[in-house]
């Protein structure tokens, strides 16, 4: 088999994408997703993303972890698979498609592309962290400087509590400015740290806006592969309108044979 596909990368978040619209691809096929993210021995990324016919949308993103399995929402997928699409004539400059947790809405701006995301209704608390569900679970912890965190083993240790059954994404932000702050992630289904995540971010920006360390809606955050941006609205304790704004980049086109 013949698999023609883009290397892509959003701040440092980096995913195979693969048109699919004609639906070869062998979705079932686990082993053939972990060969394909195998940083040594296939092409290398975090996740997978098929580009996959919809009833009533121009597209559907189907996003797989790097261990083979389907993953939930992935902000920063979501956003490559959005440049991928306009330049391969699958979407106009505005759009709408469905991922993992519903419809979302994409925006392409030459190669900032932005993304509304799922409101998010509440929060709950788990130790010294927040845990804020966007389409992936997360939990948020505040740290003095996320630089002097021990953020794998820490991470991978709240992997083995029951609470979480099917893993949790955990991210640490410390304040960098008064309107801007760092963050880092290590991301379940890749069971490592990755450079970027959106849905963390926007977790993040939420966390801080819960515990009152920032009054404003727009929220930049510095991840080790880039910046991204967040907005959102919020009424009570329910955000909406919540969008995710960063750089992208096709890295390069290729076939692989397997």
């Amino acid at each position: 088999m013949n698999i023609k596909f883009s290397k892509y990368q959003g701040t440092g978040n980096d995913f195979i994408i693969i048109n699919n619209i004609s639906n070869f691809f062998p979705k079932n096929d686990n082993k053939l997703i972990i060969e394909l993210c195998d940083r040594k021995l296939g092409i290398g990324a975090d996740g997978l993303i098929l580009i996959d016919k919809h009833s009533s949308l121009p597209f559907e993103m189907i996003y797989y972890n790097s261990d083979g399995f389907i993953g939930s929402m992935c902000g920063n997928g979501a956003r490559c698979s959005v440049h991928f699409s306009f330049i391969n004539n699958i979407i106009k400059s505005k759009t709408k498609f469905n991922a993992f947790d519903g419809i979302h809405e994409g925006i392409v701006d030459h190669d900032i592309i932005n993304i509304s995301m799922s409101d998010v209704i509440g929060f709950e608390k788990y130790e010294d962290y927040l845990f804020i569900d966007t389409g992936s679970p997360h939990l948020v912890k505040i740290v003095q400087d996320v630089n002097n965190i021990d953020l794998i083993n820490v991470s991978q240790k709240i992997q083995h509590n029951k609470q979480f059954k099917k893993g949790v994404n955990v991210n640490y932000i410390s304040k960098s400015s008064d309107n801007s702050f760092k963050i880092r992630t290590y991301e379940r289904g890749v069971e490592d740290e990755t450079l970027s995540c959106g849905t963390g971010a926007v977790a993040a920006a939420i966390a801080l806006n819960i515990l009152s360390l920032t009054d404003i809606n727009k929220i930049k955050l510095e991840t080790k592969g880039g910046l991204l941006n967040i907005k959102f609205r919020k009424s009570k304790d329910i955000y909406t309108d919540i969008y995710l704004s960063g750089k992208v980049k096709k890295v390069f086109d290729g076939v692989i044979k397997f």
